[in-house]
């Protein structure tokens, strides 16, 4: 468990703070790359409910803190994806590039429904401008096509903290 836990812990820090610099630069207008999804639905899938649980709860605060927007909406979305990959998980393994697509596309419709959702009930007056559907399909097939290649860069992590922490210790000297 530490080993994925530490290297989530890691690629999180390390995609929050390249989504506020390099990644929001190569966003294609309103589409922006969501790369923090993937670490949510991994954590769902693959670590504890309380270890994962609290990773997410930290990765949307501090996501909402960098983003500068309306204080605890991206939380309450993570969250709220977290819980949903914690409940599937007693059915799910997501150990291909399809379900791994799948789930985070999934999330990603969570994810914009409740951020959406949020604003409108925040400022009913000057609400956003609804994305339309085809702009919302479209950010949810660029969540889903790039998830593997972050949780390659994941699995290659773990893989590396394994090597620091391995499962059993030899007591010769």
């Amino acid at each position: 468990m530490w080993p994925r836990f530490l290297a989530t812990i890691l690629l999180s820090f390390i995609l929050l703070v390249l989504s506020t610099t390099l990644l929001s630069w190569w966003s294609l207008g309103p589409l922006r790359l969501q790369p923090l999804l993937v670490i949510v639905v991994s954590a769902g899938f693959k670590l504890p409910l309380i270890w994962g649980g609290c990773l997410v709860f930290m990765l949307g605060y501090a996501s909402d803190l960098l983003s500068g927007g309306v204080m605890g909406l991206q939380t309450v979305a993570y969250m709220m994806a977290f819980a949903g990959c914690a409940i599937a998980e007693r059915k799910l393994e997501i150990n291909s590039c399809f379900l791994e697509m799948l789930a985070v596309g999934l999330n990603s419709l969570v994810y914009q429904a409740v951020v959406t959702g949020g604003l409108i009930l925040m400022d009913s007056q000057s609400a956003p401008l609804l994305d339309s559907p085809g702009m919302v399909l479209a950010q949810v097939c660029l969540s889903a096509l790039t998830a593997p290649v972050f949780f390659a860069v994941l699995e290659g992590l773990v893989r590396l903290f394994t090597r620091f922490f391995p499962k059993q210790r030899s007591l010769e000297v």
